[in-house]
């Protein structure tokens, strides 16, 4: 597998499996958004070393951009704005998970 395969992995058990109920509730408690971005970042730092691991660069941006977009605010305002789709509560999930995703390749693909 490709570098991006290890973090697809790592991105589908930090941001799933391992997401506690208290996790969820990030936009509430900051130490809930923290500990939930560092399981997330710990969690595709180990599964990507099959791959060769990340540069720290790579780490700064994966775990910085998941506070951004876990914090709820950007991807409210993107389904708002630019998706012109409030009225869809699946359209916040969707959004969050396309910007993750799009991290993710753009920093496999340049910061590695």
């Amino acid at each position: 597998m490709n570098m991006f395969s290890w973090m697809l992995v790592g991105h589908m058990v930090g941001d799933f499996l391992l997401q506690t109920g208290w996790m969820a509730k990030k936009t509430i408690n900051i130490t809930s958004l923290l500990t939930h971005c560092l399981v997330y970042t710990l969690t595709i730092y180990i599964a990507v070393l099959p791959a060769g691991g990340l540069s720290l660069k790579a780490i700064i941006v994966i775990f910085a951009s998941h506070i951004v977009l876990d914090h709820r605010k950007f991807v409210l305002f993107w389904v708002r704005r630019v998706n012109n789709a409030e009225s869809l509560p699946w359209m916040n999930i969707v959004i969050d998970q396309c910007f993750h995703l799009l991290v993710l390749a753009l920093t496999a693909q340049y910061l590695n």
